[in-house]
């Protein structure tokens, strides 16, 4: 692969990547139904890179087969490429929930006491 080629096809990636963050942003800003279906984002900062990374597939997925309805990936198509897309799509919307209600259910861990209990040690 030539050096232009290879950076056109990074400079699409990026744009890609530009345009997906936006509209994920926006729709959960303005809590669209399709993203709250992702599940809210996990506290933890791996969780976060993760879920976001989950919920771009998603929100790629609507905008490259235009879908504009509340369902996060919209009705069942017939078209056997989309349906390939569809599935990675469902598995990373089955990743954002999961990585969400991890982030949500997880309890906090007891602090340990900083000064020691009186009495004997066993």
């Amino acid at each position: 692969m030539s050096a232009e080629f290879r950076q056109a096809l990074t400079e699409r990636r990026d744009r890609i990547e530009a345009r997906t963050d936006a509209l994920l942003d926006a729709a959960l800003a303005e809590h669209h139904r399709w993203a709250d279906a992702l599940g809210a984002p996990p506290k933890q900062p791996r969780a976060v890179a993760a879920w976001r990374q989950a919920a771009h597939t998603v929100t790629a997925y609507r905008d490259r087969y235009g879908i504009t309805d509340a369902s996060p990936l919209g009705a069942p198509t017939e078209d056997d490429a989309q349906k390939i897309d569809a599935a990675r799509a469902r598995a990373a919307l089955d990743r954002a929930r999961t990585l969400a209600d991890t982030g949500r259910t997880q309890p906090e861990r007891p602090r340990r006491a900083t000064t020691r209990p009186l009495g004997p040690r066993l």
